[in-house]
């Protein structure tokens, strides 16, 4: 009997512990197929469909017209475009906000070369014009933007990344501007004058031009 009794008990055992194996298991293959997932999810190639190529609202605040023009129309050089849009790490998908966008070709690039969505803001009616052309050209309609507008009439906030080339006079100005509707952690790419009052994550020379890299704090 001492010995029934024993195999009774470890029979009892067995069947309590059964169903607590059986959500061990259970729990460690989630465990598996959750990080397969995660692994298979990390090596993904997303496509600009499943980006999405919508434009998110852009918001003009109303302000006066006494506001200066960001400076002269000057073109940046294209190695020196490139390496700007480099600098900042633009991503497929991302939004890139060129203040004073002149011919466009800040914005066309981003969008040819690295998938971006651009916004280019000329307050020139005729550079207006001509970017539109030659977005048009390209077939970028769907990606990039050109706004007839004053930057400083215009809300920044929707920019992943945003790239400038401004007269001196005028960045302090800017600056205020962007530090009031920029977001955290949006990347500010300027082409030969720092941005005054703040300090540049990196800075590199290209053709004897100098590009400063910031992140919005």
């Amino acid at each position: 009997m001492r010995l029934a009794g024993k195999s009774l008990a470890a029979l009892l055992l067995l069947a309590l512990a059964c169903p607590a194996v059986a959500r061990a298991q259970s729990l460690g293959e989630v465990a598996r197929d959750s990080k397969k997932k995660k692994e298979e999810s990390t090596r993904k190639v997303w496509t600009n469909d499943e980006l999405g190529t919508a434009f998110p609202p852009i918001k003009f605040l109303g302000k006066t017209g006494s506001l200066p023009s960001l400076g002269l129309y000057d073109p940046t050089p294209m190695p020196v475009v490139e390496a700007m849009l480099r600098l900042a790490e633009v991503q497929p998908g991302e939004v890139v906000f060129d203040l004073g966008s002149g011919d466009g070709r800040i914005v066309i690039m981003a969008a040819e070369r690295f998938g971006a969505r651009g916004v280019g803001i000329e307050i020139d009616e005729k550079l207006v014009a001509e970017s539109q052309r030659a977005v048009e050209a390209k077939g970028l309609a769907d990606k990039v933007k050109i706004l007839h507008a004053n930057a400083f009439d215009v809300d920044l906030r929707p920019a992943d990344v945003v790239t400038l080339y401004v007269a001196p006079t005028t960045m302090d100005l800017l600056r205020q501007h962007m530090e009031a509707t920029l977001r955290r952690g949006t990347r500010v790419v300027s082409h030969k004058f720092e941005v005054t009052g703040w300090v540049p994550d990196r800075m590199i020379e290209v053709g004897g031009y100098f590009v400063y890299l910031y992140r919005v704090k």
